[in-house]
């Protein structure tokens, strides 16, 4: 009896929480992008309805990025002390017509469930040194917030229009915030099957 209930009720737990059964991404995240001297100052910020734990698991889950990340060909970490990483990544950004292959070598810096920091030790498109925040605002609900400075190291990099860099900034923390509703939708499966099985 109780296995025949199992989907019946996902489909109720989902209902009441529309928040992970649809969303519209498009205006979830909020980008900016300004140009200082010869530096660029890179912003994003968007609320997520998971838990902190949940969207922590997705921003440092460097190993599996290639498979939510779009343009992310290669992501290694090469070498790990503590809350310390090294981590290698290589891609291709594509944003209208314009495409640029990439590839990087940072530093990694964890503050569990608070905070991630970011610096460039080697790259194909120069020094980005950032952070990324996350705080939890309730009844499931976490605010991630992205900041960063990138110092371009070629004409090239220097002159990609910041519509360029504001899409493909946008694109990227969208992925990630569909990896965070994707895997809160499969943990809430599990829990209600777990549920319906007892």
């Amino acid at each position: 009896m109780m296995r025949h209930l199992r989907p019946i009720l996902l489909a109720a737990v989902l209902a009441c929480t529309p928040a992970l059964a649809a969303e519209a991404p498009d205006d979830a995240v909020a980008v900016s992008v300004a140009r200082e001297a010869d530096h660029i100052l890179l912003s994003a910020e968007f609320r997520v309805p998971v838990d902190v734990r949940t969207a922590w698991s997705v921003l440092t889950d460097f190993t599996h990025m290639p498979e939510f990340l779009p343009g992310l060909k290669e992501s290694q970490v090469l070498a790990q002390n503590g809350q310390r990483l090294t981590v290698q990544q290589k891609g291709e950004s594509t944003v209208g017509l314009f495409s640029m292959e990439y590839e990087s070598l940072r530093a990694i810096e964890l503050k569990p469930y608070q905070s991630i920091r970011s610096r460039t030790l080697k790259g194909s498109l120069g020094s980005v040194e950032g952070v990324t925040r996350l705080l939890p605002e309730g009844q499931g609900v976490t605010l991630v917030v992205y900041s960063a400075q990138a110092q371009p190291d070629s004409s090239l990099a220097a002159l990609v229009p910041s519509r360029y860099l504001r899409e493909e900034l946008k694109t990227q923390f969208q992925a990630m915030r569909a990896e965070m509703l994707r895997r809160a939708r499969l943990q809430l499966g599990k829990s209600v099957g777990a549920a319906a099985g007892g």
